[in-house]
């Protein structure tokens, strides 16, 4: 060991370290503490973690937003995995690289410079921290004669007035002594402070030969930046007009040098993880030593690896990053879980250590103590699921994962398609220009093999590459037209080359136009006494039209004759509100009125699209009525915009009723919850959440939707503010999407405060939002899926929509009602029956909305009824059966369905239904048949010879089916599994109508993916 400062009377725990830096700064220099902010990047796409202390303020050093405080100091918590700072591969092998560091640090912005850092740098680390200076050299910019830039004999001046001899004042050039932020912008010398600490090792002269040469006994310990520069586009530098000073040192390094360590892991911000780890597992005790050619030191390693790990997950998790939507932080993860359970003998050891790893740090990020238990639950959960993977991949999978074994990453085991399209992709990414896997392929990835956009973004970052989403976008767009147009009722036909030249036009008219004031979409207010919104229609100027592709100055009615014909129309201001935050865009019109002859009739254009395209809003229109001459549009123009206020209600209440959904969930289960993704029109909204620990139940639905109706009626206020970015970071109780990135300037935050309900909602978002919670009139959830071990997506209605549903359902409950008057009466037809059936199919098969507990207690209902009649009935097995399978195969002939898929509705009236009659009946293709009566599912699946290949047959296809149920597959006895196959009864829960949807998309899925003819 050595001892790089000089003798003090008591050594200082980190706590103090890190306390007395901060009081440092506040008390004696008039500095303001900023807490830490997450190590989720906010607004930086650029980087997937905080990977330094400046990363808080790079908006301030590019000048888009203004400085918190002239003087700051604080301690950030960096990470760094993967990229240009990837510390992953080289933790435990040495005592310094960590994945999650703190990272010290003050900062001027436009107040003091480089005398003033300099001279309270020295104060602290002579002073505070009593290291002996006569260990401690200093660099300084050497100049760059390419760059024109003289050497800072400013800062060399400077450290000699603050009694550094010469020798101890070294040049560097560009690479180690001038900061740049990136290609362009701020940048600027820099000096670093460096401790040796074997001094007696040579002269100073001979130690000063190896500053920055790499050697573990003479470091780097603080880097002092003085942005005065920028780089400009071109290439040049020139001076900033204001100066700014950006600081940065180790926390963990300086730890070790204050307490004599030679290693960071020997300081106590991580004896306390190995005590807990030794104490926990009963391993031999952590020994201190590292990998060398005679000794491989795989245990203190691991000790090292597992703490350092447990550090960052915790901090991760606790600032709300999800493993799910970062493969990065799931990849640490499991690599924790590993070694705790191969090496240390613990499989819950990982969850264990939170708590030290808490009450290590949970003093400085109060965060991660608030957070503890939320932590512990989802490293709980991903233990499951990395469990649950290994124990049940295919064989299929199996085999790709020895081939490629960094797919244990990734969580895309489920997805019947992956294997397939991961070998397709090992094929063509030799062809994928600049690490980007392209549009077309990407949507191959999901038309033809079943994969989301969620899950080809895990394979991206997996395999480091970029993913064209913007052309993945429009493909799937163009699919979407393609079908739309396929079944129009006129057979027009769909011009999609068109459309794409639409597009392309619209994106070139936009980047030559100023930006759209768009601020007029949050200007409408609340008519209480006719309950409906009033917008203020706009008048606002043409600045740009697209005829379809063709930018036109001025057209006329005559050049507008096909009733497809589309005008894109950009106004200086819109009222519109463009899809953005999960909300649909706003529908409505704008008037044309001639200004060259006032006395001509005005015309109306129905807007039936609003586009976002470089900061520009695009309204694209067709004319109200045909055409005639006297209609005619031109830039400069003024022009009317009238928003449709009755679909702009139903998108705003729907919207607030998301943020109330999302709101009470978190509020009434108290569970580790996140926002996957959300959307919103005026039929519906929809909110897909994971959930930990929690299983949504019928009477769950029900509490949360009493809850949400008491805060309508408690006629609640929603708050509207504009916040920054930097506002955001000093509060704990915003909700925010996990992975999204917001905006500097300009945030709205929204939010819903009812204390007596113990219920706070503050999310930040870009949509409309109703004024009072009582315009919401009702709310109702409709739908309830579960979509993932730990999902569940949630369709539900508010205002006008809600009161349409429950009209329905006091309709339906009325109808059924009476049915079950007659049965209890014996007054029963088979008219009776019939209806029933009819009944319970439509709610299953058709879009009517229901309210959710309704519709299953209404189910459940007529569920009874019908076994009751079906044992008094005289209706044969035989006819159940051959009616309803005939009657479906008349509806799917052979050439247009290849294959048969079919859940048997009426197997519901019977106790045993023999699936075996209902296969016979179709021997032209392969055929899966579903039964459930009695709460036990079935399944057969028949395929004949000539249909059968390598990768489908019947025992596979039904593996396909039945795995969503756990259900065992089996061949009859003597018979051949590829030609024909049962699944063995499984009791199903109340969920079976989510669980079948689920079976039978997968089965669809597999069918289509390897099935040939």
């Amino acid at each position: 060991m050595y001892n790089s400062a000089k003798q003090l009377q008591r050594v200082l725990t980190a706590r103090e370290i890190r306390k007395t830096f901060i009081d440092f700064f506040t008390v004696n220099h008039e500095h303001k503490f900023v807490r830490s902010s997450p190590v989720v990047p906010f607004c930086d796409p650029t980087v997937a973690f905080v990977n330094a202390g400046m990363n808080q303020f790079k908006s301030v050093f590019l000048g888009t937003a203004a400085a918190p405080h002239k003087r700051v100091v604080n301690s950030q918590k960096c990470v760094r995995v993967g990229g240009k700072h990837n510390d992953l591969s080289v933790v435990g092998q040495d005592g310094y690289h960590h994945t999650f560091f703190e990272m010290l640090g003050n900062w001027s912005f436009g107040d003091y410079f480089k005398q003033e850092a300099c001279a309270m740098a020295l104060e602290l680390l002579r002073g505070p921290y009593n290291i002996d200076p006569g260990r401690l050299y200093v660099t300084y910019f050497a100049g760059d004669k390419l760059l024109g830039i003289p050497a800072d004999m400013e800062c060399f001046e400077i450290w000699r007035s603050l009694g550094f001899p010469a020798s101890r004042i070294l040049p560097f050039g560009c690479k180690d002594n001038f900061w740049e932020m990136g290609a362009t912008g701020p940048c600027g010398p820099c000096t670093e402070i460096h401790i040796d600490h074997r001094p007696e090792l040579g002269s100073v002269a001979d130690r000063g030969k190896l500053v920055n040469a790499g050697r573990s006994d003479l470091t780097e310990l603080w880097n002092l930046v003085f942005i005065q520069y920028n780089r400009n586009p071109d290439g040049s530098i020139s001076q900033l007009p204001a100066h700014h000073v950006d600081t940065g040192m180790g926390f963990e390094r300086l730890a070790a040098i204050l307490q004599s360590k030679s290693s960071n892991y020997d300081t106590d911000l991580f004896s306390p993880l190995f005590d807990g780890i030794q104490q926990l597992s009963k391993a031999p005790v952590y020994g201190g030593s590292f990998p060398e050619t005679s000794n491989a030191a795989l245990l203190d390693t691991s000790y090292r690896i597992l703490a350092d790990h447990a550090r960052m997950v915790t901090a991760c998790l606790a600032d709300g990053m999800l493993p799910d939507q970062n493969q990065k932080l799931r990849r640490v993860l499991r690599k924790a879980l590993n070694i705790s359970e191969h090496v240390f003998a613990h499989e819950k050891l990982l969850s264990q250590l939170v708590p030290i790893v808490v009450e290590t740090l949970g003093e400085a990020y109060p965060e991660m103590s608030a957070k503890q238990e939320a932590v512990i639950d989802l490293i709980n959960h991903e233990h499951d699921v990395y469990k649950n993977l290994r124990e049940s991949s295919s064989k299929a999978f199996a085999e790709v994962l020895t081939e490629f074994p960094n797919l244990d990453d990734i969580d895309l085991m489920e997805c019947p398609g992956f294997v397939p399209a991961y070998r397709e992709f090992q094929v063509q990414r030799c062809k994928f220009p600049n690490n980007t896997i392209p549009g077309d392929f990407l949507y191959k990835l999901t038309d033809t093999y079943g994969l989301t956009e969620e899950s080809f973004l895990k394979l991206a970052e997996l395999e480091n590459m970029n993913c064209d989403l913007d052309r993945y976008r429009a493909e799937v767009s163009l699919a979407k037209i393609k079908s739309k147009e396929s079944q129009r009722e006129d057979g027009g036909i769909c011009d999609v080359a068109l459309e794409q030249r639409i597009a392309e036009a619209q994106a070139t008219l936009t980047k030559r136009l100023r930006p759209t004031d768009n601020s007029h979409k949050y200007v409408y207010s609340f008519d209480s006494e006719n309950e409906s919104y009033k917008i203020p229609t706009l008048r606002s100027r043409v600045v740009g039209m697209l005829l379809n592709d063709a930018e036109v100055s001025r057209t006329q009615g005559s050049r507008l004759q096909d009733t497809s014909d589309t005008l894109s129309i950009v106004t200086a201001a819109s009222n519109f509100y463009y899809e953005s935050g999960g909300q649909q865009s706003d529908a409505g019109q704008i008037l044309v009125s001639n200004a060259h002859k006032p006395e001509q009739p005005h015309h109306l254009l129905n807007v039936i699209r609003v586009k976002h395209l470089n900061d520009c809003v695009v309204h694209v229109c067709r004319l109200a009525a045909p055409a005639d001459d006297h209609f005619e549009v031109a830039i400069g123009d003024e022009v009317e915009l009238q928003v449709d206020s009755g679909t702009r209600q139903l998108n705003t209440c729907h919207h607030t009723a998301t943020h109330l959904l999302n709101a009470a969930i978190r509020s009434l289960f108290n569970k580790v919850t996140y926002q996957v993704s959300s959307s919103v029109t005026s039929e519906q909204c929809k909110l897909e959440l994971g959930l930990l620990g929690k299983r949504i139940q019928k009477a769950d639905v029900q509490l949360i939707e009493d809850l949400i109706n008491r805060i309508i009626c408690s006629a609640t206020t929603v708050q509207v503010e504009l916040v920054s970015a930097a506002d955001v970071l000093q509060e704990n109780d915003i909700t925010m999407v996990p992975g999204e990135v917001y905006p500097e300037q300009g945030l709205r935050l929204i939010s819903v405060q009812c204390p007596d309900m113990q219920l706070s909602s503050k999310e930040l978002c870009c949509g409309t939002h109703v004024t009072n919670t009582s315009e919401l009139s009702c709310f109702c959830i409709v739908n309830l899926k579960q979509t993932n071990r730990a999902r569940f997506a949630f369709t539900a209605v508010a205002g006008q929509a809600a009161e349409n549903v429950l009209k329905t359902a006091a309709l339906l409950r009325h109808r059924v009602d009476m049915l079950e008057q007659q049965f209890q009466t014996d007054k029963l037809t088979n008219a009776t029956e019939i209806e029933l059936q009819t009944i319970r199919h439509n709610m299953l098969h058709t879009d009517i909305k229901l309210p959710y507990a309704f519709k299953m207690d209404t189910l459940e209902r007529i569920h009874d009824m019908l076994k009751r009649i079906k044992e008094t009935s005289r209706t044969t097995l035989k006819e159940f059966v051959e009616v309803e399978m005939r009657n479906l195969l008349q509806e799917k002939p052979v050439d247009t369905h290849p294959f048969i898929l079919h859940y048997i509705t009426s197997s519901a009236l019977v106790e045993e239904i023999p699936l075996q009659r209902a296969t016979k009946l179709c021997s032209d293709r392969p055929i899966l048949v579903v039964s459930m009566c009695d709460s036990v599912v079935k399944a057969r699946c028949c395929v004949p010879q000539n249909s059968v290949n390598q990768e489908f047959d019947a025992s596979s296809w039904l593996q396909s089916f039945a795995a969503t149920f756990g259900g065992q597959v089996a061949a009859p006895k003597g018979q051949n599994p590829k030609i024909v196959c049962n699944m063995k009864g499984r009791k199903v829960s109340n969920l079976f109508e989510e669980q079948l949807e689920q079976a039978l998309a997968k089965a669809h899925q597999y069918a289509k993916l390897y099935f040939k003819l």
